[in-house]
């Protein structure tokens, strides 16, 4: 018998992760495979908005007792850092919002074109401008506190997603609009999955890029397709009988943020929307098991966002530790002196000062520790670069502290789900008696050490972190250019504890504490 010739070896077209594929339990790749799978996904997310939405407006404008504000508030913002620490971008693949395409399909159809999203916005500094005055928005407005205030917010997202996608390209929204998507990419660099290509020679010989561009697989081309991103229209036509698992005709999109499966490093605007998989002809496309801080590892936001991607996940790390201080006693001691000091009883003006101020020592901060490690291990010291190598320990810090700070939340009020939609319905007429006893999952006195062991974790990951950024950057010279950054992470978690430690705002419970 001839021998098999050998298969060239080559190099991978981008290192990624080897792990478990996810797609391999059973029947999961055909379940997410299927044409309707991801508004399965949608609908229980969308009927929740429809209830924020109704309740917010015509319900009691109480917040423990709103769908509104506890639904988004308290449960949403934890089970949203829950599930990127235990799978991946759950709440983006469930997108309510892009249920809104279908009306800006056919609104697109009175506009004269579709407009390209400007260049000078194709980057994170619009998201970082518009996280600062949303989180600055949130703790003025109280928004915690107002269901009314809230059903406007659902309503402002919903209306955002239908005009930006109506006037520019698929994907806009979400990879340069949408705030909660954004948060969702920088601390999915936590998560243990990404997107992989199961064998990249089958990549290297694919020549339409279909996981990219999307395909169709009827035999007359579609007269419309939807504008990427990158204002491509480009659609390879590839016949059915060459398709491994068909998965029935017609138009399969491709990415619609531009990412191309085998060049993934990041799951920086990753929506998990499957496209991907759907469009693939090969049936090449895993969701891969990933090591924690693989990622960051990897330093992938140099080819994917660069500098602006690290600036927006440092300062949510800053901004994430001013959201919880906002709910502590010497927060408002701080607040009175620096009224006090300014002559001002303008809270705006105070409020707006210590945003701006914690932003810029943040990064102040965080840009000198990287710094110093770079000069103590030998590099040419180019602050920028230094600021990308080592942000990803301030991400890694940042993802703990968030998780804490919203489990905190969670754990809280989680089972008030139950009574709070007893009344909503009780309200409307229904004979519902609310159980409003049913409030916290966990009694008061587990939520610090739940807290801390959570912000302690992720702290140890960004201890080792730094040290493997240090050995594998500088080599021998490692062992003393990592102790910069070890002391920021101690200092960091000082502080964090130090919050999670004082007594807090029970912020949208029912019950108070109960030791």
């Amino acid at each position: 018998m001839n021998a098999q010739p050998k298969r060239p070896t080559l190099r991978p077209i981008t290192e990624q992760p080897i792990g478990f594929d996810l797609f391999r339990l059973p029947g999961l790749r055909r379940l997410l495979r299927w044409k309707y799978a991801r508004v399965t996904l949608q609908l229980p997310l969308l009927i929740l908005a429809v209830f924020v939405i109704v309740d917010g407006f015509t319900g009691r404008q109480l917040a423990p007792r709103n769908v509104a504000t506890t639904s988004v508030w308290l449960h949403y913002r934890g089970l949203v850092v829950i599930a990127l620490a235990l799978f991946g971008n759950a709440f983006c693949a469930a997108c309510p919002l892009m249920l809104t395409r279908g009306m800006s399909r056919w609104l697109e159809k009175h506009l004269p074109q579709k407009y390209a999203w400007p260049k000078a916005l194709k980057n994170k500094y619009l998201i970082v401008a518009l996280l600062g005055f949303y989180f600055f928005s949130y703790e003025y407005f109280d928004l915690w506190a107002s269901p009314w205030l809230t059903a406007w917010l659902a309503v402002g997202y919903f209306a955002g997603a239908l005009a930006v996608d109506t006037f520019f390209p698929s994907g806009t929204f979400c990879r340069y609009v949408c705030l909660l998507g954004n948060f969702n990419f920088a601390f999915a660099s936590a998560s243990p999955t990404q997107i992989t290509a199961l064998d990249h020679h089958v990549c290297r010989s694919c020549t339409h890029k279909p996981c990219l561009h999307g395909r169709y697989s009827s035999t007359h081309k579609p007269e419309s397709l939807p504008l990427r991103t990158n204002g491509s229209k480009e659609v390879a036509f590839i016949p059915t009988s060459e398709i491994v698992r068909p998965g029935g005709t017609g138009y399969f999109p491709g990415c619609e943020t531009d990412l191309f499966v085998p060049a993934i490093q990041s799951n920086m605007d990753c929506t998990l929307c499957f496209n991907c998989l759907r469009a693939c002809p090969y049936d090449n496309v895993a969701l891969t098991l990933r090591t924690p801080g693989w990622e960051w590892m990897k330093s992938p936001w140099l080819k994917r966002g660069r500098l602006a991607v690290m600036i927006m996940g440092v300062l949510l790390t800053f901004w994430g530790i001013l959201n919880a201080a906002a709910m502590i006693g010497p927060f408002f001691g701080i607040a009175q002196r620096i009224a006090a000091g300014l002559h001002t009883e303008s809270e705006a003006l105070v409020l707006g000062l210590i945003f701006v101020a914690v932003a810029g020592i943040g990064l102040g901060i965080t840009l000198a520790a990287a710094s110093l490690a770079d000069f103590i291990g030998g590099a040419q010291v180019r602050p920028w670069r230094a600021f990308q190598r080592w942000g990803y320990v301030v991400i890694a810090l940042g993802f703990g502290f968030w998780g804490a700070h919203f489990l905190f939340h969670f754990l809280t009020g989680a089972v008030s789900v139950v009574p709070v939609f007893q009344h909503f319905f009780e309200l409307r007429g229904l004979g519902v008696d609310p159980n409003w006893q049913l409030a916290r999952l966990v009694p008061t006195r587990w939520l610090f050490p739940i807290t801390a062991g959570i912000t302690a974790v992720y702290g140890l990951l960004a201890f080792t972190l730094s040290v493997r950024i240090a050995l594998r950057d500088f080599g021998q010279r490692g062992v003393v250019a990592m102790w910069p950054m070890l002391l920021f992470v101690l200092a960091f978690l000082v502080f964090a504890l130090l919050i999670l430690a004082q007594p807090m705002e029970m912020r949208g419970t029912i019950l108070g504490p109960s030791f």
